[in-house]
């Protein structure tokens, strides 16, 4: 498998990076490209064609802004850089956002940084041997700050069907489910609410799933609400019509953020996958607390069929891709910090990959064991309350907890799928708790109470 990432060192610039990794998760091959003022680039997205991975990012070159594509062979030996600018534009930066290839041509949407209230997209068709076919960006006016997030084409329509960020909240919305023509003319322009008009929306993920309906993955918070930011996955028509949507409401005093760049993949079998972060409250950043993985397999109309929760020890897990594997698994790219953390804590790339059903597989992760559970207990140590949380699959649950000679000392039932329960009369010690209901669920674990 291969991944690219970024990094940045203390008084310096933004570096990347490019991963060959083996089944097991080791390290096979890896290039580094450390910048200097007369040469940038800020790698985004990658894709393998034929014998050829390419690289895409944003590049600067002499002060000069561009978005630039570099060709390797399959031993990751570069071939050629190309450069690419937009026709009638002079930017400060080029962010390309989403990549995609069609009929042997890369189609790439991205950003581009003119002044602080003028960031347009733009649209590059390029082809694999560096030749640029057409350059466009969308101006409709001065004062847009329309950010493209994600895009997809429809077979036999060369037209973008995008998801943009709206910086100005047209229309009362912050995404705009926009239809741009090769030109980046605008020939619809649909704005995206999925409840109030208070829903601020973030972290985009958009597919195909008809020529009339498409799916759409992002985080939202409520104003009426204020408890936390929410993931949602919607199934629209092109007229902005609901169709089916599935909704993880986050716990109050907590966050979910989708997958920061793909948030969404469809796997083999034609089912969905959802990856999102719980208890994430400081994205991209380093938090005191930590926080877990949950990965959702949902049906095509958006029917849960499984969650799971995947982490290890204490620390910080951030997803920022999830991708379906060939052979029915599933991949989580992500950054991972300890916490609480020191001075000296810095954000390091892992990867975890786990089979059709969620539970992990032959990678390892160099931090510890990754576990894999539909139920989860916190906090641990605790002293006079614990929060159990489980599976949106169930509907109830029966919580235990045992002594070491096993014998029972507390036992409830669970009626929510996140429940605090009141442990002040136990002793200090420590105890097996227990987690599980007849229809499946089933998960087992040390508490120790201080």
């Amino acid at each position: 498998m291969l991944f690219c990432s970024q990094y940045y060192l203390a008084n310096q610039t933004w570096n990347s990076i490019m991963f060959e990794v083996d089944n097991f998760g080791e390290i096979v091959n890896e290039v580094t490209f450390n910048n200097t003022g007369d040469d940038y680039l800020r790698c985004a997205r990658m894709l393998q064609l034929d014998d050829h991975i390419y690289l895409f990012g944003e590049g600067r070159k002499n002060n000069t802004a561009d978005v630039s594509v570099l060709k390797f062979d399959m031993q990751l030996n570069e071939v050629e850089h190309y450069r690419y600018n937009i026709n009638g534009i002079n930017p400060g930066r080029l962010f390309p956002l989403k990549v995609l290839c069609r009929d042997n041509l890369f189609h790439i949407v991205g950003l581009a940084r003119l002044t602080n209230t003028y960031q347009p997209p733009f649209y590059l068709e390029t082809s694999p041997s560096g030749f640029m076919l057409h350059s466009s960006y969308y101006n409709p006016g001065p004062y847009i700050e329309m950010w493209p997030q994600d895009f997809y084409l429809s077979p036999g329509s060369d037209n973008l069907f995008t998801i943009c960020q709206d910086w100005n909240v047209n229309n009362n919305s912050w995404a705009h489910f926009i239809v741009f023509d090769t030109t980046m003319s605008a020939v619809s322009n649909l704005p995206i609410t999925t409840g109030s008009l208070g829903f601020i929306m973030l972290s985009y993920t958009i597919f195909r799933d008809s020529d009339s309906t498409f799916y759409l993955a992002h985080n939202y918070w409520d104003i009426n609400q204020p408890e936390g930011w929410n993931s949602e996955v919607t199934r629209f028509d092109l007229n902005g019509n609901t169709l089916n949507s599935f909704v993880f409401q986050c716990p109050e005093d907590s966050a979910s953020w989708t997958a920061h760049y793909n948030g969404m993949d469809t796997l083999p079998d034609g089912n969905l996958i959802l990856c999102t972060t719980w208890n994430l409250e400081l994205e991209f950043g380093v938090q005191q607390e930590a926080t877990k993985i949950m990965l959702f397999k949902l049906s095509p109309s958006l029917d849960l069929i499984w969650q799971k929760f995947l982490f290890g020890e204490e620390g910080m897990y951030e997803a920022y891709s999830v991708k379906a594997h060939p052979d029915g698994g599933i991949v989580v790219l992500g950054t991972y910090s300890r916490t609480p953390p020191t001075s000296s804590d810095i954000k390091e790339v892992f990867l975890m990959k786990t089979d059709s059903e969620g539970l992990l597989t032959g990678i390892e992760e160099n931090r510890g064991k990754i576990s894999s559970t539909e139920a989860i207990l916190y906090p641990n140590p605790a002293t006079s309350q614990v929060t159990v949380e489980f599976s949106m699959v169930y509907s109830t649950a029966e919580f235990q907890l045992t002594d070491i000679s096993g014998k029972t000392i507390y036992q409830t039932k669970l009626t929510s799928n996140r429940q605090t329960l009141d442990i002040s009369a136990l002793p200090s010690g420590t105890y097996v708790y227990r987690i599980f209901n007849q229809k499946g669920l089933e998960e087992s674990g040390k508490l120790v109470v201080e």
